[in-house]
């Protein structure tokens, strides 16, 4: 292998490590801000990064969604938006 293709194979393999981590990025930032306005608790990033699914994922829009027993939070997903053909 050339050095050429071993430096791209590398750059790869970073993007490919690196890349569904910074993809939750902007999210869990969201969701720490969220969590210490509403349940005034700190959490760490690990933290926030298992909220994603039930804030972000699986809940419904303008819902709330209970967290850490017994803070509720606004469910994170953005609405839908428009309906297309009216």
């Amino acid at each position: 292998m050339s050095g050429v293709g071993f430096f791209f194979s590398i750059v790869v393999m970073t993007f490919m490590v690196l890349g569904p981590t910074s993809a939750y990025a902007g999210k869990v930032e969201s969701i720490q801000e969220v969590i210490e306005k509403k349940c005034r608790k700190k959490i760490s990033y690990e933290e926030a990064l298992s909220l994603i699914r039930p804030l972000y994922l699986t809940c419904v829009p303008g819902t709330k969604v209970t967290v850490y027993d017994s803070c509720q939070v606004k469910c994170l997903k953005p609405n839908s938006g428009a309906v297309i053909g009216r």
